[in-house]
This record gives structure tokens, C-alpha cells and sequence, in this order.
């Protein structure tokens, strides 16, 4: 029996739609930022007010997706994503006929409610269309949404919000969640494992059991982190993330600021980033495909041949190439800040964003990838988890930044995050090397499919 029915054209499609729908939560939140002083002239409120735009996104951000998910486990994929982009559409209408500052931070609420569910369903889309040796890819590609999200919105909201203003930066978001809402509805087809095998022939593995109401509690999703290979990689997420979206914010400061672009020029600027991205994902994808493949060629050559089929691989072989990415990022980091800070050439900014992107897209595959494995029947939910821990540490750092910037300046501030992401690398190794070990000893069980 296929592992999905679908063909592999129509996989292709799915995960199109995917990413072009996980790219709606990261473009809402990044599209204004260069129109963010013009908003906070224009509704009369202070710097440290309209920073609570960004933070209340990123927090509803983090709580959201954790409820998606296992609506998503429940009813199917279809339903919810459908739901959410209506949702995500009436957001964007409101903060586009915002009048007040706490109209705006609640209509933004609600934008990010409803643009948050593909940041968890659709690695459950991915998980339920492509079995373990192809998933990498698939997710490469799925990623590319996501993580292409900070670097596509300020460059074109900066010109949206320089030639039309900022509201229509919401109306265009608006145009684009009724697009992705008919998709959802007339193209999009459901693909939940255990919804699909009710009507067609698959293979009986990744069939996630329907949940009660007791069961199906985000807590209890949270709670994961009690696995130490979990609390490791969730701690590298949010430091990774982190240090990324707070790059992203802060880079229109340096590009006006320091460098005087003009607000779309200062959007363009974000395309060395977002190539970056694409290379990364797409590559990181491909490597830990290859690195799973090149495990299973070696346990099959030790193995004896009657034994073949019953060969496991360790989620931690999608780990191997990790170092590659990260140490690629916290690099281009560090040099990123010292470079602003000493006002150095523009270019070289621009070559090291690019890194930035690269590294952070490869990374982020494989240890996306790596939790995916570890709970292939819970794929949906333990990405909504890892989202959840990411964005929490991602508003914290966003709110401190600022704080951060004008008491210590930029270079120290991009080397305090590097050394927090350091030392989240660091114990990651436990896992790399040692990862097996702790799931076998503390949990959860194998269950590699």
C-alpha cells in the first residue's frame, strides 16, 4: 500500500498552498514595520506604546497555534485553515479602519489568531502526505514560508506603506487572506491520516488515535518539555528564533537610521536575508534526507538481510549537519552587530544578512525535522509546542532590545544574543550524541514510521 493516495503532483501542490499560507503569520507580523513610525504619529501614541503592536502579535503567536494544532488533530486540516483565514481576514480589516492604539494591539490579536494555525498544521500536512525519507524536503520547502515571512514584509510593505500608507498595508493583507481562504476551501483537499484512511487505502502507520476532550488539552502538549531531548531543542528554537526576529525588527532602525535608506529602500534591503532562506531551507532539507538515507545504507550493510525491515532509525541522524547552519548564523551574528555598530559599509551588512538567513533556514530544518520524528503521530502538535516556545522568547527579546540598543549599543546587544544561542547549541550536543539514550531512558518512546 502508498503511504498517501495522493499523486505526486498533488503532493507538490499541498505543500505549495502550505507554504504559501505559513507565510501569511510572519508577513502580517513584519509587513508594517517600516510604516511603524508613521502608525505611531498617526494614532498619537508613544515608541514603547506601538512596540505593544509587535509584542501582542508574537505573544498570541505563541498561545494560538497550540490550539490549532489539536483542532487540527481533531477535525482535519481542511476546516481549520479555512477558519483560520477568515479569521486572519477580519483581523486585517480591522487594524486597517483602526482609529486607536488599543484597537490596533486588539484587532492585531486577532490577525495573529487566525494567521498562527499553519505555523502547527502545516508540518502536520507535510508529516501526513510524505513518509520519513522524503519529509525533509517536503519541509524545506514548507519552511520557506515561515522563515521568508520577516524578510518579504518590510520590503513590501515599505513601499506599500510609502506610495499608499500604512492602512493599506492591512488591506492588502486582507486581499491576500481571501485568496488563501478560497484556496482553502475549493482547492485544498484534507489530508489527516486517520480522516483520509476512512476512504482510501494507505498504509496503517502515522494514524494518529481520535482524541477525547480530556486528551486533547494544549497543556498536556506543553508539558512535553518534561523530555530532556524535548526542554534541549525547544531551548536552541528559542534562542535561535529569537536572535532572528529581533535581527529582523531591528534592522529598518540601522537601514534609516544609521545608513539614511528611505522606508523602501530599507524593505529591499531585507531580500539578501530572504535568499539566504530559500537556500537554506531548501538545502537543509535536502541534507537531512540524505543524512537519514546514508544511515539506513549502513545499519542495512551491518544488519543480516532477514532483518532489514525491521531496521530503526535514530530521529538524531537528522541532527548530524546542524553545526553546519547554526555556527554559520551565530557568526554572521556577531559580525552583524559589531559592523552597525562601528557604522561600517552597508554592503558588508548585507553580505552577513544573507548568512544570517542561510543559517537560520538550514538549522531550523533540521530541528524541526528532528521533533517531527521523534512524535510523527503528534507531528501538528509538537510543532504548535516548539512554536509556542519560540515566540514566547522572541517577544520577550523583541521588548528588550530597544532597552538593551540604547544602553549598551549594537554591538553587544547582537553579542549577548550570540552568546545566549551559544550556550543553547552547547547542550544541544547531549542530544546529538546522546539523544537515543535519553529517549529511551526518560521518553517518549520510539515510534520512528
Amino acid at each position: 500500500l502508498p503511504y498517501s493516495h495522493f499523486s505526486a503532483k498533488s503532493r507538490v501542490m499541498i505543500v505549495v498552498i502550505t507554504a504559501f499560507t505559513g507565510l501569511i503569520s510572519p508577513l502580517a507580523s513584519n509587513m508594517y514595520y517600516p510604516s511603524i513610525t508613521t502608525v505611531r504619529d498617526d494614532l498619537n501614541t508613544t515608541q514603547s506604546g506601538i512596540t505593544w503592536t509587535i509584542t501582542a502579535f508574537v505573544i498570541a503567536m505563541a498561545i494560538f497555534p497550540l490550539l490549532w494544532s489539536n483542532l487540527a488533530d481533531s477535525i482535519g486540516r481542511k476546516p481549520v485553515y479555512a477558519l483560520s483565514m477568515l479569521i486572519f481576514t477580519c483581523g486585517s480589516v480591522g487594524c486597517a479602519l483602526s482609529r486607536s492604539l488599543t484597537a490596533l494591539i486588539a484587532a492585531r490579536v486577532v490577525q495573529s489568531a487566525g494567521s498562527s494555525a499553519v505555523q502547527s498544521a502545516g508540518a502536520g500536512t507535510i508529516s501526513d502526505i510524505y513518509p520519513r525519507e522524503q519529509r525533509g524536503t517536503a519541509l524545506g520547502i514548507y519552511y520557506l514560508g515561515p522563515l521568508l515571512g520577516p524578510c518579504l514584509g518590510p520590503l513590501i510593505g515599505g513601499y506599500i506603506g510609502q506610495d499608499a500608507g500604512w492602512r493599506w498595508v492591512f488591506w492588502v493583507l486582507a486581499i491576500l487572506g481571501g485568496v488563501l481562504l478560497l484556496l482553502a476551501l475549493f482547492v485544498l483537499p484534507e489530508t489527516h491520516r486517520r480522516i483520509v484512511s476512512k476512504t482510501h487505502s494507505i498504509q496503517s502507520v502515522n494514524i494518529p488515535p481520535a482524541l477525547s476532550f480530556k486528551d486533547n488539552n494544549p497543556l498536556l502538549d506543553i508539558a512535553t518539555v518534561r523530555y530532556p531531548v524535548v526542554a534541549l531543542s525547544m531551548f536552541l528554537f528559542a534562542m535561535l528564533f529569537g536572535t532572528y526576529f529581533t535581527n529582523a525588527t531591528a534592522q529598518p532602525l540601522a537601514y534609516e537610521g544609521i545608513y539614511g535608506l528611505s522606508q523602501g529602500m530599507s524593505g529591499l534591503c531585507f531580500l539578501s536575508s530572504g535568499v539566504g532562506c530559500i537556500l537554506g531551507s531548501t538545502s537543509g532539507g535536502r541534507v537531512t534526507d540524505l543524512l537519514l538515507a546514508r544511515h539506513r545504507r549502513a545499519l542495512e550493510a551491518a544488519a543480516d538481510s532477514e532483518r532489514v525491515e525491521d531496521i530503526k532509525i535514530p530521529a538524531e541522524a537528522r541532527l548530524g549537519a546542524m553545526w553546519v547552519g547554526i555556527s554559520l548564523f551565530m557568526c554572521a551574528v556577531i559580525i552583524c552587530g559589531w559592523l552597525i555598530e562601528y557604522e561600517l559599509a552597508l554592503a558588508g551588512v548585507l553580505v552577513v544578512q544573507f548568512f544570517i538567513g542561510a543559517g537560520m533556514a538550514f538549522t531550523f530544518q533540521s530541528l524541526g525535522g528532528y521533533l517531527i520524528d521523534v512524535f510523527p503521530t503528534r507531528s501538528a502538535r509538537i510543532t504548535g509546542v516548539q512554536n509556542f516556545w519560540r515566540s514566547l522568547w522572541a517577544a520577550v527579546i523583541v521588548q528588550l532590545f530597544p532597552t538593551m540598543h540604547e544602553n549598551i549599543g549594537w554591538g553587544w546587544s547582537y553579542t549577548v544574543m550570540f552568546f545566549l544561542t551559544l550556550a543553547a547549541l552547547l547542550l544541544m550536543q547531549v542530544v546529538v550524541f546522546r539523544g537515543e539514550r535519553l529517549r529511551q531512558r526518560f521518553g517518549p518512546g520510539p515510534e520512528l514510521r
